[in-house]
Parts: structure tokens; sequence; C-alpha cells
């Protein structure tokens, strides 16, 4: 899958097979930072604010890079985690306490989002491939219904009241509006067309809707009360939004220039970028507003930022965080594992590996710039031969990633 699928499925969320836990019981004051981590294969727990590491999910049955995750939510209330697998086409089943839960919930094709109402009882899924929303009774742990909306479905919000479901579309510059009571779509918004939105977020008094569009670096801002859509400029290959708690600021996530835009919510301009780490994937704030936490994909890292002063800590050795979310800590401790999954790497035929554009054995950050590229659309496939490892013409997410290994791990 190429094009802006293939990005959906690299750019924007990971949990595979049966799981492994090692914790046990008590008492963490702080939040937790869960992260989904593609490279070493696994969902982790940090506590606030030192970030260490309280929780490792390892994930069994899950051969890199074919084993694709995309997207995580932390139902605190219930103790539980749930996470898409674009491979399995399924979402996956947590129990933070400690249980594995052997729950893998069959969706529609490469659910690329997840979403949760307020209480829990219904989690919404995105499936890129098929064009639809599944909703999941999480009392059951079942699909309940099957909702169609427009073409290539990559992200979600709800209203708090649980009423409205927005889905971005990424391949109609679209947002589908569902009456979730009634369970279709009942409202088509147009976003900027061959803008390719990835993200939609609502803003915390639930007034306005930000669209990321990135195919053409910008933002659209859409009133709810009606009105047409406005647009705000902001970096290359805008992927991911949040919001601080008071909505006065938005910071999204440019996956091509290694930034964040701060966004103005009451002026709608961007201001100065703020540089992060190489491919930023997900952006998310804590709810007391101090914090934002930002997955770099391509080097390893997490962001740490000061929202007040916009600076910008690094935590290294993070290999290939992707997607983030934030809950109450898990019922367990430390633990004492060390990380011991290893990524397959492919080598292309004539010498190479996948993504080694000029044949020396070693992937760049250019090289891997260029393949992101590839997979958006925006270069042909002639432009690096090498990422095209199956030989069909596009370059598809499993072909992304082991390029990303390449470049961490070498040929």
């Amino acid at each position: 899958m190429g094009g802006t699928r293939a990005l959906s499925l690299l750019l924007h969320g990971l949990l595979c097979g049966a799981l492994f836990l090692a914790f046990s019981t008590p008492v963490h004051a702080q939040p937790c930072l869960y992260v989904v981590n593609q490279l070493r294969g696994a969902v982790e727990a940090f506590q606030r604010p030192d970030l260490s590491l309280v929780a490792s999910v390892g994930l069994s049955e899950c051969v890199l890079p074919q084993c694709m995750p995309t997207a995580l939510v932390v139902d605190t209330a219930r103790r539980r985690a749930y996470v898409t697998r674009q491979d399995a086409d399924s979402v996956q089943v947590i129990d933070m306490t400690g249980v594995a839960i052997p729950v893998k919930i069959g969706v529609g094709g490469s659910p690329s989002d997840l979403i949760l109402n307020a209480d829990g009882s219904r989690l919404y899924v995105a499936n890129l491939a098929t064009d639809t929303v599944s909703v999941i009774n999480t009392q059951l742990d079942a699909v309940i219904d099957t909702i169609p909306v427009g073409d290539g479905p990559r992200g979600l919000a709800i209203l708090p009241n649980g009423s409205r479901l927005y889905v971005a579309n990424a391949n109609d510059d679209t947002v589908s509006v569902i009456d979730t009571a009634a369970g279709n779509v009942i409202d088509t918004l147009t976003v900027v067309i061959g803008g390719s939105p990835a993200a939609v977020r609502l803003t915390p008094d639930s007034a306005h809707l930000y669209v990321s569009n990135q195919k053409t670096a910008s933002v659209s801002v859409l009133d709810l009360a009606g009105g047409p859509p406005r647009s705000i400029t902001v970096g290359d290959s805008p992927r991911s939004i949040a919001f601080t708690p008071d909505g006065a600021t938005a910071f999204v996530s440019n996956t091509l220039d290694a930034t964040l835009s701060p966004i103005d919510t009451a002026t709608e301009m961007a201001g100065d970028p703020i540089t992060v780490g190489r491919a930023p994937i997900d952006v998310i704030v804590t709810d007391d507003g101090s914090t934002g936490y930002v997955a770099n994909l391509s080097d390893n890292t997490l962001s740490i930022l000061d929202v007040d002063t916009t600076g910008v800590t690094t935590l290294t050795n993070q290999g290939a965080p992707f997607d983030l979310a934030l809950g109450s800590c898990p019922l367990l401790p430390t633990p004492t594992a060390t990380f011991t999954t290893t990524p397959v790497m492919t080598v292309t035929p004539g010498g190479g590996c996948v993504g080694d554009c000029d044949g020396d054995l070693e992937v760049s950050i250019s090289e891997l710039i260029r393949g992101v590229n590839i997979a958006l659309g925006n270069n042909p496939v002639s432009s690096c031969p090498a990422f095209d490892r199956s030989g069909d013409g596009t370059v598809a997410i499993n072909e992304i990633i082991a390029a990303v290994n390449a470049a961490l791990s070498g040929c």
C-alpha cells in the first residue's frame, strides 16, 4: 500500500499478539506517559515527571517490521488499554493490573486510529482500507456496528457528551460527522482540497475542529456553529495536534521538518517553530498544561516540552516511538527485564538494504526523508528503487520501517 495510505500506516500508533507483563503492586502518585515503541516491539509506561520506566509490555507473535500497531488509548477508570494493529486488522486489549487479556477484536482493514467515549463504554476505530468506523462495546469486547465514512479515514475526535464523532478522511479531503446514537453520517465537511487530512481535534470548549493537512502544510479550523473553514500555515507534513487545557495554544507536529508549530488559537496564527527530534509523529499535553511530549520516530527520542518557556529536553534511546497516551500508572513495579527485540533487516537484491538509495550499505536521514516523500506521493519510486522491496511500484509501511531499522542498526 503506497501513497497517502502508506504514510498513514507509517506516521500516526502498537500492540500485537499475547502480552508479556513484568510488574506487581504499588503506589504511583504521578500519572504515566504510555509510549508505543515500534523498534523494540513494546508498549512502555513512564512515570512522570522524571520519566522513569514503570512497565514494559513486550509484544509476542510480532515479527518486525511486519507487525504494525498504529494507535493507543488508555481507559484509566477501567485500567485497560486498547491498541490498533494494522497487520492483523484488530484491536488488542490490555489489562493494566498485570493480567494479559487474550482478546483481539477484529475490525475493518488497516485500523489507523481509535478513541473512547467519556464513560469508556464505546470504542470507535477508524479503518483506513475499508472506509469505515467500527463501534466496539467495551463490556463485550465485540464490534456492534460498522459505519461507512469517507475515503481513507485517518483520525478521530468525539464530543465530550459522545453525541458526535468526527472522522478525518485523508483521500477525499473531508471530515465525516457521525451521529453516534443513530450510527450514521449526518454531515460531511470539506477541508483543504488536496490536503490529505490526518488528525482531527476538538478545542477544549468543543466550539471548533482543528484538522491537520499533511500535503499542504496547513491546519484547517472549522467552526462547529457554521461557516467556511479557515487555514493556518504550519510546518512540513503536519500530523498530530494537541491543545493546552485552556485552549489558548495548539501544538502541531510537523513530520518532515522536525518541528512543532505553536498556534495561538485566539489569533489563529502559528508562532516560531520549536525544534524537536526527527520525524515527530504524536504530540500530547498533560492535563495541568505544564508539559508536552513528542514521539520522534526517526531518531529514537522523546522530546519533553516546557509549555511555558517552549524549552525542549530529550529522552534518548527510545527505539522509534510512535503513539502516546497519558493515564494512571499500572499497578506494577519497575521491570528488571532488558529489551531483547531485534529488528529483522531485509537486504535488497544487488546489495545494500531497504532505503539504501546510493548503495553505500548505509541508510542516511536524507534517504529516509526521500522514502517518506515517495510514500506520500511527492516523489516517484524511481528516485530510490531501494525502498520498493516488494517490487510492486509503491513504498509501503513495512518498507519504510525496515529502512528506519537499517538507519538505526546498520545494513
